[in-house]
């Protein structure tokens, strides 16, 4: 039997199942024993059953001492040996309370003279046949030797669960930590090159978009804070936040950013990581856009395939011939890391060169805002 030390977080009362189990294993021993009183002793039946009930009762509340001394103990086997030890004292002192009040009983309804004979050439067995044949010492025996089997598998269990249980709570914090801290990852990276491009049009003499760009970058970091405490967001939801980026990333480009969305109608309440996006279209702005002479296409594409939801940001810049690499840099392997603690591997994350381009796809299970409320 597994035990708990004294210093655990313990509820004072018992489970639920210690006192079903007590109460209904009393119960057909109450049964047994006017059985075996019918059967053997021959007495009333207002005293049987009287006395019956009483033992029941008596039963009931010596099996809840034992299984709160088996608590006590603070290792499994301790606890084991101090359950076996209740148990012989139970039944023993069960069995000598039970002869007491059969004499009460017999004192106060049936009073006169009751002599029952067992002759044997042997003390100790005649004591041991009038001791089974005038108390209900078998019964008792037998009860709480299966209490004891049945509540040591009971506590096992209910630690089993309960150890489970933490771990489950512990990997659920450890996982939340790693979210928040690659989440609030993303948000550095992306002012780094913001703030980059600011001083390269302030180095350019180009005053009006620098303030514009920098008002559009107080939007933004405005509108994030309020997803920061949320792991999912709504595809509605993920296109808002990634319009404030592109807003900002319209300044330093101009006509050379050209966005396409290709999303597929009722996917709006879809969940996906919040900002998983940004850093996807990020890298495609710096890769293709940035580099460009000319105009670059960056299509953003959301499609139902199968249980599973597809988002893509695919490009038509020289990214993909340039050598970007699918997996390496911030965004990438902060994607992929996401994916696999919110998802484990029923998620993933294909990236790699497209003709001149380069296209990232996002697989992740389809759940919908509503399912979750």
């Amino acid at each position: 039997m597994v035990a708990t030390s004294p210093s655990s977080d313990r509820p004072d009362g018992f489970p639920p199942p210690v006192l079903w189990l007590a109460a209904g294993m009393w119960a057909l021993g109450m049964g047994a024993m006017v059985a075996s009183g019918i059967a053997t002793r021959f007495e009333p039946l207002t005293i049987n059953v009287l006395r019956a009930v009483l033992m029941a009762i008596l039963g009931w509340g010596f099996s809840l001492a034992l299984w709160r001394l088996s608590t006590v103990a603070a290792r499994p086997r301790w606890a084991i040996l101090a359950l076996g030890m209740g148990v012989l004292a139970a039944t023993t002192a069960h069995t000598l309370l039970d002869l007491q009040v059969d004499r009460l009983l017999h004192a106060w309804l049936n009073p006169g003279a009751h002599q029952r004979r067992i002759l044997s050439d042997s003390v100790l067995r005649a004591w041991v046949m009038l001791l089974i044949a005038e108390s209900h010492v078998v019964i008792f025996a037998t009860l709480y030797a299966f209490f004891g089997m049945a509540s040591t598998i009971l506590r096992s269990a209910a630690e089993t669960r309960e150890r489970e249980a933490q771990l489950a709570a512990a990997r659920t914090l450890a996982v939340s930590a790693q979210l928040a801290m690659l989440r609030h990852q993303l948000n550095p990276h992306f002012i780094f090159n913001t703030l980059n491009a600011i001083a390269s049009l302030v180095a350019m003499r180009r005053s009006d978009d620098a303030e514009a760009m920098i008002g559009r970058l107080s939007d933004f970091l405005r509108a994030s804070l309020g997803v920061d405490a949320r792991p999912l967001a709504t595809l509605d939801d993920e296109m808002t936040t990634l319009q404030n980026y592109l807003d900002i990333e319209a300044v330093r480009f101009g006509a050379r950013l050209r966005l396409a969305y290709d999303l597929e109608p009722g996917l709006g309440n879809a969940l996906i990581p919040s900002f998983l996006l940004q850093p996807l279209v990020e890298n495609a702005v710096k890769h293709a856009v940035s580099p460009a002479l000319g105009p670059v296409d960056v299509r953003v594409s959301a499609r139902q395939a199968g249980n599973d939801l597809v988002v893509s940001v695919a490009d038509s810049g020289a990214g993909g011939a340039n050598g970007q690499a699918a997996g390496t840099g911030t965004g990438l392997r902060n994607v992929r890391e996401r994916l696999a603690l919110l998802y484990g591997d029923r998620a993933s994350l294909a990236a790699g060169a497209r003709g001149e381009g380069f296209m990232a796809a996002v697989r992740v299970p389809l759940r919908r805002a509503e399912d979750d409320a």
